[in-house]
């Protein structure tokens, strides 16, 4: 059996404008070795998007995801979904993610998120979806997944295989969240492509351009307004670019050696989902290091909805 790499990439930088760019480079790159890729959008990036044309041709001929309404805004999604009850946490979940959220005070404001994206990019559907941060609930996945969302790419509870549990198939948990071409981001590759039944490869274009990432702006709090960060010297991104195109060639070599299938396509798991209370654990506390080290935010009732999410597949 041949092991599978899928290439996905955050699209989420909605506040600096050579974001923009940096997305639309990595777009004719794939395009240049025919690879497709799974791109996950925020609703304030889809809402930005749709003034660029060009780059929403480049998309259609990939995987769109969706990646949550607001990304960083605060309350996010560990803060606003850490309520005592679970039905609570799902409604709120439900009315966050449909609507266009005010990147300045949190507040709800009308249609958005998740239906902007789907309009955005019809007839194609949005099934698949990334935590921001990596950082999942299951209120919140469970209200996505009556959204239309089949797929999650958030969940450490697999490194290696997919599997299907209460409507939705979790793949595997990124082997890499940055690429800058070391020796240290091949051997992990190899690793990845050699031991791993399914590898998720993930990035973020605005990494190529900027030297940190935009949502640091969120760190303290809801900023008063929308500040950009410092950009890294052209030479440097440029350098960066060629060392990512240098990946895509090596990945097309493996592809076309019959070593990896790369594929987009995404399906429902045929495997059944069974863990133990440590693995439930374990996904809780991955999933809540984002806003911990991030927001300082150590959330309070979150926990136990990962026990009651769980209940039948322990």
């Amino acid at each position: 059996m041949k092991h599978k790499l899928i290439l996905t990439f955050d699209i989420e930088d909605f506040v600096n404008a050579n974001a923009i760019n940096a997305l639309f480079i990595v777009l004719e790159m794939l395009k240049k070795h025919n690879l497709r890729a799974v791109f996950f959008i925020t609703g304030h990036m889809a809402e930005k998007l749709s003034n660029f044309p060009e780059i929403l041709d480049l998309l259609k001929n990939h995987e769109i995801g969706f990646h949550s309404s607001s990304h960083s805004v605060r309350p996010t999604i560990p803060e606003y979904t850490d309520v005592k009850s679970y039905h609570q946490a799902y409604s709120i979940s439900l009315e966050r993610e449909t609507a266009h959220i005010n990147p300045l005070s949190g507040k709800v404001e009308g249609k958005g998120g998740i239906y902007f994206l789907q309009d955005l990019f019809n007839p194609k559907k949005i099934e698949a979806y990334r935590a921001p941060g990596m950082s999942w609930t299951p209120p919140h996945l469970e209200a996505l997944a009556d959204l239309g969302i089949k797929y999650d790419f958030s969940s450490n509870i697999s490194t290696s295989e997919s599997y299907h549990y209460k409507k939705i198939t979790f793949y595997p948990y990124t082997f890499t969240q940055q690429w800058e071409g070391s020796l240290y981001d091949y051997q992990c590759l190899l690793y990845a492509v050699l031991k791993l039944k399914v590898a998720i490869f993930d990035l973020h274009p605005t990494l190529y351009v900027n030297q940190r990432m935009w949502d640091s702006i969120y760190c303290a709090g809801n900023p008063p307004k929308l500040l950009r960060v410092p950009e890294k010297p052209p030479k440097e991104a440029m350098s960066l670019f060629s060392k990512f195109e240098l990946l895509l060639k090596g990945v097309s070599m493996l592809r076309h050696a019959g070593l990896i299938e790369v594929d987009s396509n995404l399906a429902i798991s045929p495997k059944e989902l069974s863990v133990n209370q440590n693995q439930v654990q374990k996904c809780y506390e991955t999933s809540m290091q984002w806003p911990k080290k991030f927001f300082d935010y150590t959330p309070r009732f979150v926990r136990a909805h990962f026990n009651e999410f769980f209940l039948e597949a322990m």
